[in-house]
């Protein structure tokens, strides 16, 4: 397996350029291959009606790749990502629900305009193809400006990220360097050293009822920095509902104690829904140079009257809890072995998951990962639908960087 995998990544990493620098004019290239296998065990909730995933045992394979380029002279960069997703799986022909659930996420554009992707699915397999990140920047004496397709990253949570919900957290997934890309405008003000505020316009053409449409999002993120203390502020109408909250973040010597509040109005369109709110309290330390400890506890409200219309409402979001908290450890084993494990545990279902892996790195730019994943306790009759189609899940991959 192993020669197989280096077989099918080397030849792709020959789209790598090296680095051109001429002048004010610039231009890099990166990005990371990767094959995955695994072997899929189905819990036994999901094949009960009215779910009626009967599938006992399958397998699950994955090729994805990123290339990026930025260009810069002077003032101005362009910058963009391709991505690229192959799965196979004989689950796919009967239509069920555990494959779409392992390509995560599925949404590879969260706010999407322009689309400037390609999807398929046609018997056994599925194909991804997408420009998940292409804008052009301008950088001013005390501000920035973009336009295009971008990738928008801030919040501490690595489970649970409410106030940021242009990109999914992959905490509990064993996909790696997944970004979701955003569509529209974007100005940052450097209002001093220590003070920034960040305000986009994005729009989004793929709600439901609106597939005609764009819809917008109007979002201030402000960003205060004060000595060990991090204010983040943000507020803003996005997905027909709006929102507002922040995050307070403090640095304890090799630690951070962070949290998060976001509100969520109602739908504004008056279409069935509630009032939501999420809260996030997590610690971050590295507790010896080898050994790293994460921990968050989050509380995720649910909207039950738009539940009532769509059970799958929450589908966006990878393990829709109410009240969780999740451990994280990463220990370095050896200079090129790093073991990890995460648990989350749901308060109001009961439900148990984790998440164990082990990357070793084979040579200069490559790794290889084994990872387990599975659900470890959950009741029958419980009424959360999403947790019942995670399937255990074994394998291995194998990407490599350049």
């Amino acid at each position: 397996m192993k020669t197989l995998l280096i077989a099918i990544l080397l030849p792709l990493s020959a789209w790598a350029l090296p680095t051109v620098e001429k002048g004010d004019f610039k231009i890099e290239s990166s990005g990371n291959v990767e094959a995955q296998t695994r072997h899929l065990w189905n819990q036994s909730s999901a094949k009960q009606s009215p779910y009626n995933q009967d599938w006992e045992e399958s397998n699950f394979n994955m090729a994805m790749a990123n290339f990026n380029t930025k260009i810069e002279f002077k003032e101005s960069r362009i910058e963009a990502n391709w991505f690229g997703r192959y799965a196979q799986s004989d689950l796919y022909k009967d239509e069920y629900l555990a494959p779409r659930i392992i390509n995560f996420p599925q949404k590879l554009v969260a706010r999407d305009v322009f689309r400037l992707d390609h999807s398929r699915q046609d018997g056994d397999y599925q194909f991804d193809s997408v420009l998940n990140k292409f804008f052009y920047e301008l950088d001013g004496e005390d501000s920035r400006f973009a336009f295009g397709r971008m990738f928008i990253n801030y919040g501490a949570g690595e489970v649970f990220n409410p106030i940021n919900p242009f990109n999914q957290p992959l905490g509990l997934v064993s996909q790696n360097n997944v970004a979701q890309g955003n569509d529209g405008f974007k100005a940052t003000f450097f209002m001093s050293d220590s003070f920034t505020i960040n305000m986009y316009l994005l729009g989004n053409k793929r709600l439901e009822d609106y597939e005609n449409q764009i819809t917008r999002t109007l979002w201030l993120h402000a960003e205060h920095r004060l000595d060990d203390w991090q204010f983040d502020y943000v507020i803003g109408e996005d997905q027909k509902r709006n929102k507002g909250g922040g995050q307070i973040s403090y640095i304890i010597n090799d630690g951070m104690l962070f949290f998060q509040l976001l509100h969520s109005s109602a739908y504004i369109n008056n279409k069935p829904s509630e009032n939501i709110l999420d809260l996030l309290l997590g610690y971050d330390h590295q507790l010896t140079s080898d050994w790293h400890f994460r921990t968050e506890l989050g509380y995720q409200e649910r909207d039950d009257d738009l539940l009532a219309a769509n059970p799958l409402a929450l589908g966006d979001r990878f393990l829709p809890y109410e009240k969780f908290i999740a451990v994280a450890q990463t220990y370095q084993a050896h200079p090129l072995l790093k073991l990890s494990a995460t648990l989350i545990y749901d308060f109001e279902t009961y439900f148990t998951y984790g998440l164990g892996r082990a990357s070793w790195s084979v040579m200069k730019d490559m790794e290889w990962d084994f990872f387990v994943t599975s659900p470890l306790t959950w009741i029958e009759d419980e009424d959360n639908v999403i947790q019942k189609f995670l399937p255990t899940e074994a394998g291995t991959a194998l990407r490599y960087f350049f």
